[in-house]
């Protein structure tokens, strides 16, 4: 990707032609891959739309994880917050542009150098472009756009890949190193004779934590990369200076967040970096850092801490439900354990516990084995993750559901199991009465409402697998699960039929466990624009659902026709927030095409 030299007008400076760009690995639908300033098109283009939405492959909706660390992708901080930045150092270029000493290209760690850089280095010019929370993806973007046009530096100073680690659950560790390394290769393109000096990502919170492991799993993975190689690159080893033997961070070198430096621990970095810096400008021989410094060994990840017992989950349900398992789920390594140490019963181990309360990313179908295996996603049991403190309070709201299954256990008529839609009937774990439309066709049943907001098939596979209907036998099950799970369709690669899947394993499990009890299948109800997006996704799992065979005692409810006009289009009155969530008329007539079904099955 080459681009034409010419001479624009921006900002009242006279910028030089444009700088050229590397043959990255995907080619995005972005409009101006190289440049600056930026046409109206490219910057509608980075500011009209999240980060997410400019990933490589969501131009052809699929999921590449593992491309996003290696090519170019402006950031986003909303409208063009981000841009305002970037344009900023580029003024700066502007105005120093011609021979410096030295230019610093990375993160937060980067920019606030500040007055530390002229204390430790104050005899070196230098141009500082570092930006808080930036990636490697986008360094690069700014590379190519106008980020160092005219800059004849020396030598140069690269400290990223901190912010990546926050995606290492998809992108994998090796695609976050090889991030670096288009970056080294994208300086090197465009100044041939400069050192480059490539800081290592320095630790971060604590051992144990998964960023922590992370950032010592990139930073080895980088040493397999063989940088040193180009006689003109060095690595620079920062983690043992930053660290005690025990592998904790220094405090004194830290500010409180545990990840940005501190006036001492600047220092620290100087120190290091001072002897290597002054010998590559000087053209001479980079001394040789100590070999217990290196971390090419892959390091291994101490065991998980247990998570605190949360008060609610256990405690107050006070059961112990021996749950059975009854399926055998697509992906093999799941049934090894390695994706839940504790696959089925109530109450979870302190073992599980623990796992529960891990991210969800990291807990999917092809983690384990750093792979994106999204078909696998909605048809292996994960439990939900609420939040991102200490405990999950999805569990709490599980055990609440448990305990109203046990505490109505004789003679229930009707089990309600799905998502936010479902927990709108009431009844269910937050308290909330049943909702007027279900007492007025069904108020004589004994209904207990076992819905979550947020659920998705791999969760409800779960729930059912940690006692959800354990010991009950109820007339009647209506399953409205699916919604939750569009959304991966249409950004994560989740393909439609892997959806039908998950809601089939779904009844399966349900007719394994209430082999008596009649099942109402209600197919996903319409919702944003049916026409596009995720809204279409929807469409797509409902028609795979057509080529199901659900076998006896499973009633399927279409009610698309009902809640749609002629042109398909949603008839938005039925929704509270006209295109989600039901409002009273949207209950009122689910409860209608309901009640038919839910007669006959409790004859």
């Amino acid at each position: 990707m080459k681009s034409l030299p010419h001479l624009v007008l921006a900002c009242g400076l006279l910028l030089v032609p444009h700088g050229r760009a590397l043959d990255y690995p995907h080619v995005t639908d972005e409009p101006q891959k190289s440049g600056w300033p930026l046409t109206p098109e490219e910057r509608a283009y980075i500011t009209g739309k999240a980060e997410h939405e400019r990933r490589p492959g969501r131009e052809s909706n699929k999921h590449l994880p593992h491309l996003w660390p290696v090519v170019p992708s402006a950031g986003f901080f909303g409208g063009d917050a981000w841009l305002k930045l970037h344009e900023a150092h580029v003024k700066t270029v502007q105005e120093n542009k011609g021979p410096i000493d030295v230019l610093l290209v990375g993160d937060s760690i980067t920019i606030q150098w500040g007055d530390s850089w002229k204390t430790h280095f104050p005899d070196l010019k230098a141009v500082n472009i570092g930006i808080g929370g930036d990636k490697t993806q986008n360094v690069l973007w700014r590379l190519d756009h106008g980020g160092v046009e005219g800059l004849q530096p020396k030598a140069i100073v690269l400290m990223i890949g901190n912010n990546n680690m926050f995606f290492t659950p998809e992108t994998g560790i090796e695609a976050a190193a090889k991030g670096i390394e288009m970056c080294v290769k994208n300086l090197r393109e465009k100044f041939p004779a400069a050192a480059i000096i490539v800081a290592k990502i320095l630790p971060a919170h604590s051992p144990g934590n998964r960023f922590y492991e992370d950032i010592k799993l990139t930073n080895a993975a980088l040493d397999t990369l063989n940088l040193e190689a180009d006689p003109k690159v060095r690595v620079l080893e920062l983690s043992a200076d930053f660290t005690g033997t025990d592998g904790m961070l220094r405090k004194d070198l830290y500010t409180p967040d545990n990840i940005h430096l501190s006036p001492a621990g600047y220092a620290a970095y100087a120190a290091k970096l001072k002897p290597l810096l002054h010998a590559m400008l000087a053209g001479k021989p980079a001394p040789a850092q100590p070999a217990d410094r290196k971390t090419s060994a892959s390091p291994s990840l101490p065991p998980a801490k247990a998570a605190p017992v949360p008060t609610a989950p256990q405690a107050a349900a006070g059961l112990v439900l021996k749950t059975k398992p009854v399926l055998t789920y697509p992906y093999a390594p799941y049934h090894e354990g390695r994706l839940d140490p504790q696959l089925t019963g109530w109450p979870l181990t302190a073992e599980a516990l623990a796992w529960v309360t891990k991210g969800e990313f990291t807990r999917k179908p092809g983690h384990d084995v750093q792979k994106h295996l999204p078909e696998m996603w909605p048809v292996v049991p994960t439990a939900a993750r609420w939040g991102d403190g200490e405990t999950n309070p999805w569990i709490a709201h599980h055990a609440q559901c448990l305990a109203k299954v046990q505490a109505m256990r004789d003679g229930i008529d009707v089990v309600l199991l799905g998502d936010s839609i479902t927990q709108g009937w009431g009844g269910g774990w937050d308290g909330a009465p049943l909702h007027p439309a279900w007492q007025k066709h069904f108020a004589a049943l004994k209904t207990v409402n076992l819905g979550i907001g947020g659920d998705r098939t791999e969760n409800i596979l779960w729930r059912l697998d940690h006692g959800a209907v354990d010991g009950i036998s109820p007339q009647a099950i209506v399953l409205m699960i699916g919604t939750n799970n569009a959304n991966g369709v249409q950004s994560n690669g989740v393909p439609a039929s892997a959806v039908a899947h998950g809601i089939q394993l779904c009844v399966q499990n349900l007719r394994a466990r209430c082999p008596q009890s009649q099942i109402v299948l209600v197919k996903i109800l319409p919702a944003f624009d049916p026409g596009k997006e995720v809204g279409a996704k929807i469409r797509e799992i409902n028609a795979a659902l057509d080529a199901v065979k659900f076998g006896e005692k499973v009633h399927v409810l279409d009610l698309w026709q009902a809640f749609t006009n002629e042109d398909g289009t949603l008839k938005t009155a039925l929704y509270s927030d006209g295109h989600l969530h039901l409002g009273p008329g949207g209950y009122e007539v689910l409860a209608t095409h309901l009640k038919p079904l839910l007669e006959t099955a409790l004859k």
